[in-house]
C-alpha cells in the first residue's frame, strides 16, 4: 500500500506537470488576447490624444492607458524574443521564460481592470452606450489662457511692427486690385510668426475701400454657430445705416448662413478670418459669402495643409517668412533697449546667440526682448537667460506665453503624427534630419502601418512628413530637385518646448550635454544621447531605441547590452560612434529592426548578423566595410541594405564610390527596397539573384563588364518598381552595354558611369525621369549626340554630362528641354561651342561648367534665359572668365541679368579661390 505522503507528492507532481504542459497553450492564448487588446487601446489613444483633454485627472488617466499599452508591447516583444532565442523546443530555459510571461500577462490583466475602473470615474459613458470599455467620452479641447500672445498683435501700432513691409504692400495691392472677381488669400505660418499682426495691418489699411468689413476670430475654442453670429453682427454694425443684426427665431448654422448671404448679396466686403484650424469651419463660412463684387477674404492659419488643398484660381496662399537676422536685431533692440534702441557692444555677442535660438520667430523675439528689458545692460543677467531658456519656456517659466502658443500646433496633431513628430525631437537641435533616414526609423517604430489603400510604407511616410511641414511644425532644410524635402529640422524654440513633452509621456530621455549618463528610469522607451556616452543602466529598463549622435570615447567595441533590459531594442543608431570593430553584443539583439553604424571605422561584419531575423535596415554608409557574409541572405525582412563609401576629392574620380562584395552564393531578401552598392566583380550570379526583387526601388551596382550587359538588361526589366538606377563599369575604359533594354521600368533617376558605344535609345522612353547623370560615357560626335536623345524628356529637371561627349558643339534646339532647371557640363575636352536656341531651356536656373578647357565663350543664347539665377565656373581658362567680368568683360552684357556668377580655381590643400563676377 502506497504511503499517503508519497500519494500526495505524486498528485502534486502530476498537477505540476499538467500545468507545465498546458503552459505554452495558455501563454499563446494570452498573447493572442493581448495583441487584440493592444489594437483596442491604440484606437482609444488615437481618439483621446486628438481631443487633448483639459482635465488633469483625465490626462493622467490617459497616460496610464499609454503606460499599459507600453507594458503590453513589452510582453509581446519578450514573447517574440524568447521564441527567436530558443526555437520550438520547450527547454527548461523556455519554460522559465513562459512562466515569467504568464505572470506578466496576469499582471497586465489586473492593471487593465484597474484602468477600466478609472474610466468609470473619469470618463462615464452614456447610459445607452454599447462601446468597449476603453471608449473615450466626448471632452473639450485643451484651452489655454494665453490672452496676451493672441490679443496683443491686434493693438500694435504700425511703428512697432518690424519686418513685414514687403508682405504688407503685396497683400494691400492684392486686396485693392480692381480685377472684377472674388478672391481669397490664406496667410500661412507657424504659431507666433506674425500672421495676425500682418493681417491686422492690411485690414485696417484697406477696410475703408469696402462697403462692409469684419474681423472674425475662428480659433479652436470657437464654435461655428458663434462664429456665424459674430460675423453677422459685425457686418451689420459696420454699415453706414448702423443696422442691427436680426434676432433669428431658430438657432441654426443654416439660418445664419442664409442671413449673411442675403445681407452681402449686393455689397463689396473684406473679411479676415483669424486663426483657422479646421477646414469644415471655412467651408461653412464659405457658403455664407457671395462670390461677387471684387470682395476679399484673408484667412490666417498654421494649417498649410488646409490652405494648399483649397488653392485654385480664386484662392491663393501667402507663406509668411521668419524675420531676417537684421530685422530680428532691429526688433529685439527696440524692445530690450526702449530708449536708445541700440545694443551695447558688450552685449552684441550674447544678443546674437539668443537670436540664433529664436531663428527669426517674431513671438519668441518679442517675449524674450521684453524679459531682457528688465535686465538692463547687465551682462551676467543676459548670460543667465541665454543658458536657462529651456527652463523659462516651461509652463511655470517667464517665457511660458511662447510655449502656450506653439504647443497648440502639437496638440492639434492626430495621434499617429504626434509620435512621428516626437521622434524628430530626439535628434540634436540644428541637426539636418534626412528624409529617408527619418522614414526608416518611423517604419521600425511601427508609426507607419499599411492601410487598405495599398500604399507603400515609404510613400505614407512622405505624406506624414509633408503634413508636418505644411502644419508648420517642421521646416525644410534642403530641398531635392523634384520638390521633395531632402533634409529637415525642428525649430530650436519648438525643440526646447517639446523636450519636456518627451519626458512627460515617457517617450524618450534626451541627454544633450557632454558626459557619461546613467539611466535610472524604468519606463524610458527611448534613449537619445547627443554628445556623451552611455553609463550604468537600470536593470529593469526595457528601452526600444538607443540613438547616439556624434563622436564618443574611442575603442568601444561593445555596447552595454549585457543588461537584459537592452535586449528588447528595436533601433540602434550609433552614427559617428568611435568604433573600429563591429560591436560583438549586437548579435544578442534578436528583435532589432534598425541598425545604423554610419560614419564609423568598422571594417567587417560577422556571420552572426544572420541571427537578426527582424532586421529591416542595415546602414553602413561611410564605413570601411567592403565584404558582407553570405548570412546576409538569412535576413528575410531586410528592406534597406546601404553599404558604400564616398571618397571625396576636389573632383569626382571614376572610383569615388566604394561598394561591397558578397562572399559566396547569395539570395536577396524579397522585401528589399534599397540596395546600394553591390560590387559584381565577374560574379554575374549576383545580378541574376536580383530578379526576384519586385519591390526594389533603388539599385546601385558596380564593377560591370561589357559581357554583363545582357544579363543586367534582362534583370532591370524584371524590376517593375525600380525608381533609381546607378550603374558603374569596372573601370573608365570598360564599356557599359546598356542597349538591350526594350521595356524599362519607370525610372526617375538614372546614373550611368562608364563608356557607351552609343546613346541607349530606351532612355528617350523614360517620361518620369527627373535626373540624368552621364559620366565617362565618351560618346562619339559622329554617331551619338546625347542631346538629340534627351531633348524631349517631358520631366527632366537635372542633366549632368561629365566626360560624356567627344563632340565640338552642343546644340539645344528651339522648344526643347522645357523643364530642365540644372545643367552641368564637365570635362568635355573637345567642346568649343554651346548654342541655346530661342525658346530652349526656358526653366533653366543653374548652369555649371567645369574644366571645359577649349570652350571659347559662354553659351550662345544665354541672354534669353530669363529664369537663370546662378552660373558657376570651375577651373575654366582665365580668358574665358575675364570675358564675364563686370568691369570690362566683353560678354558681361549677356549675363548681367543673372544674380549670382562665380568662378572657382582649385588651390593646394583642397581650397578654392572664389571670385564673384556678379553685378
Amino acid at each position: 500500500m502506497t504511503d499517503p505522503c508519497v500519494q500526495f507528492a505524486l498528485a502534486k507532481l502530476d498537477a505540476f506537470l499538467t500545468g507545465e504542459l498546458q503552459l505554452p497553450k495558455k501563454v499563446d492564448t494570452g498573447i493572442r488576447t493581448l495583441r487584440s487588446e493592444l489594437g483596442t487601446i491604440t484606437a482609444f489613444l488615437s481618439e483621446a490624444h486628438q481631443r487633448a483633454v483639459q482635465d488633469q485627472q483625465i490626462l493622467n488617466w490617459v497616460r496610464k492607458v499609454q503606460d499599459a499599452a507600453y507594458d503590453i508591447i513589452d510582453i509581446l516583444d519578450l514573447f517574440d524574443h524568447h521564441k527567436a532565442e530558443n526555437g520550438r523546443a520547450f527547454s527548461v530555459t523556455r519554460r522559465r521564460a513562459y512562466r515569467s510571461i504568464a505572470d506578466q500577462i496576469n499582471d497586465i490583466k489586473s492593471t487593465l481592470e484597474e484602468i477600466n475602473k478609472g474610466r468609470e470615474r473619469y470618463l462615464p459613458l452614456p447610459a445607452n452606450s454599447s462601446h468597449a470599455a476603453l471608449t473615450p467620452s466626448p471632452t473639450t479641447n485643451r484651452v489655454y489662457s494665453h490672452l496676451h500672445p493672441r490679443i496683443a498683435p491686434l493693438f500694435l501700432a504700425d511703428a512697432d511692427v518690424v519686418g513685414f513691409e514687403e508682405d504688407r504692400d503685396m497683400l494691400m495691392a492684392w486686396a485693392l486690385d480692381m480685377v472684377d472677381e472674388h478672391k481669397v488669400m490664406f496667410v500661412v505660418g507657424m504659431g507666433g510668426s506674425g500672421k495676425t499682426t500682418l493681417a491686422k495691418q492690411v485690414f485696417e489699411a484697406v477696410k475703408q475701400d469696402f462697403g462692409c468689413s469684419a474681423w472674425i476670430s475662428v480659433s479652436k475654442s470657437k464654435k461655428k454657430l458663434e462664429i456665424l453670429r459674430n460675423m453677422l453682427d459685425q457686418l451689420c454694425r459696420c454699415s453706414s445705416r448702423a443696422e442691427t443684426a436680426p434676432a433669428p427665431q431658430q438657432q441654426s448654422s443654416e439660418h445664419y448662413i442664409n442671413l449673411i448671404r442675403e445681407y452681402l448679396l449686393d455689397k463689396r466686403y473684406v473679411i479676415v478670418l483669424d486663426d483657422l484650424w479646421a477646414d469644415d469651419v471655412w467651408r461653412s463660412i464659405m457658403l455664407a459669402l457671395p462670390r461677387r463684387n471684387r470682395s476679399r477674404i484673408i484667412i490666417t492659419t498654421r494649417r498649410g495643409d488646409i490652405a494648399y488643398s483649397l488653392k485654385d484660381g480664386s484662392v491663393d496662399v501667402h507663406p509668411i517668412q521668419h524675420l531676417s537676422l537684421e530685422k530680428a536685431k532691429e526688433l529685439i533692440h527696440r524692445i530690450a533697449f526702449p530708449g536708445s534702441r541700440i545694443c551695447p557692444p558688450a552685449l552684441a555677442t550674447l544678443s546674437n546667440e539668443i537670436l540664433g535660438k529664436c531663428e527669426g520667430l517674431p513671438l519668441a523675439i518679442t517675449e524674450i526682448g521684453h524679459l531682457l528689458s528688465t535686465k538692463g545692460e547687465r551682462e551676467p543677467e543676459w548670460k543667465k537667460l541665454r543658458d536657462s531658456l529651456a527652463s523659462e519656456l516651461t509652463s511655470h517659466g517667464r517665457l511660458a506665453n511662447i510655449a502656450k502658443v506653439l504647443i497648440l500646433s502639437y496638440d492639434d496633431l492626430p495621434y499617429h503624427l504626434k509620435n512621428c513628430f516626437l521622434l524628430m525631437n530626439t535628434f540634436p537641435p540644428n541637426h539636418p534630419i534626412q528624409r529617408t533616414e527619418l522614414i526608416r526609423l518611423w517604419i521600425a517604430e511601427d508609426f507607419i502601418t499599411e492601410g487598405n489603400n495599398g500604399k507603400e510604407l515609404e510613400d505614407l511616410g512622405e505624406e506624414y512628413l509633408n503634413e508636418l511641414i505644411q502644419r508648420n511644425l517642421v521646416q525644410v532644410w534642403q530641398m531635392d530637385i523634384d520638390g521633395r524635402p531632402r533634409t529637415c529640422h525642428v525649430q530650436n524654440i519648438i525643440h526646447e518646448i517639446v523636450l519636456s513633452q518627451l519626458q512627460d509621456e515617457n517617450f524618450c530621455e534626451v541627454y544633450p550635454d557632454q558626459g557619461t549618463f546613467d539611466i535610472s528610469k524604468e519606463r524610458v522607451r527611448r534613449i537619445s544621447i547627443h554628445k556623451g556616452n552611455l553609463g550604468q543602466l537600470c536593470p529593469n529598463l526595457r528601452a526600444r531605441a538607443l540613438l547616439k549622435f556624434g563622436r564618443s570615447a574611442p575603442c568601444q567595441h561593445s555596447i552595454p547590452i549585457g543588461y537584459s533590459s537592452l535586449k528588447m531594442l528595436r533601433e540602434l543608431h550609433l552614427e559617428g560612434a568611435n568604433l573600429d570593430m563591429f560591436p560583438a553584443d549586437i548579435e544578442e539583439l534578436l528583435l532589432l529592426r534598425y541598425l545604423c553604424l554610419r560614419n564609423t571605422g568598422i571594417r567587417s561584419i560577422p556571420k552572426s548578423i544572420g541571427k537578426l531575423k527582424h532586421l529591416e535596415t542595415l546602414d553602413l554608409k561611410q564605413t570601411l566595410v567592403r565584404t558582407l557574409p553570405k548570412e546576409i541572405c538569412h535576413l528575410s525582412k531586410l528592406r534597406y541594405l546601404l553599404v558604400y563609401r564616398y571618397d571625396n576629392e576636389d573632383y569626382v574620380a571614376f572610383n569615388t564610390i566604394k561598394g561591397f562584395e558578397v562572399a559566396g552564393e547569395i539570395t536577396w531578401s524579397a522585401n528589399l527596397r534599397k540596395l546600394l552598392f553591390v560590387q559584381v566583380n565577374k560574379n554575374h550570379k549576383i545580378i541574376v539573384a536580383m530578379r526576384g526583387l519586385r519591390e526594389l526601388r533603388r539599385l546601385g551596382i558596380m564593377g560591370l563588364r561589357k559581357e554583363d550587359g545582357r544579363i543586367l538588361s534582362e534583370t532591370i526589366q524584371m524590376l517593375p518598381n525600380l525608381h533609381s538606377l546607378n550603374v558603374a563599369a569596372e573601370n573608365e575604359a570598360e564599356v557599359l552595354d546598356m542597349q538591350k533594354i526594350s521595356h524599362p521600368p519607370r525610372l526617375q533617376r538614372l546614373y550611368l558611369n562608364g563608356r557607351l558605344e552609343r546613346m541607349p535609345i530606351w532612355i528617350s522612353k523614360l517620361h518620369d525621369l527627373v535626373r540624368l547623370r552621364l559620366k565617362w560615357s565618351r560618346l562619339d560626335q559622329q554617331f551619338s549626340n546625347p542631346i538629340n536623345t534627351l531633348q524631349d524628356l517631358p520631366n527632366l529637371l537635372e542633366l549632368q554630362l561629365l566626360d560624356a561627349y567627344n563632340g565640338e558643339q552642343l546644340d539645344f534646339n528651339a522648344g526643347k528641354f522645357q523643364k530642365l532647371e540644372i545643367l552641368e557640363l564637365e570635362l568635355l575636352r573637345q567642346l568649343k561651342m554651346v548654342i541655346m536656341e530661342r525658346n530652349s531651356l526656358p526653366c533653366l536656373q543653374k548652369l555649371i561648367i567645369r574644366r571645359c578647357g577649349r570652350l571659347r565663350q559662354i553659351p550662345v543664347g544665354i541672354d534669353e534665359l530669363s529664369q537663370l539665377k546662378e552660373i558657376h565656373l570651375y577651373d575654366m581658362p582665365k580668358n574665358f572668365v575675364s570675358m564675364l567680368e563686370k568691369n570690362g568683360g566683353s560678354l558681361y552684357h549677356l549675363v548681367r541679368h543673372v544674380p549670382l556668377i562665380r568662378s572657382y580655381d582649385a588651390q593646394n590643400g583642397g581650397r578654392w579661390d572664389v571670385k564673384d563676377l556678379s553685378d
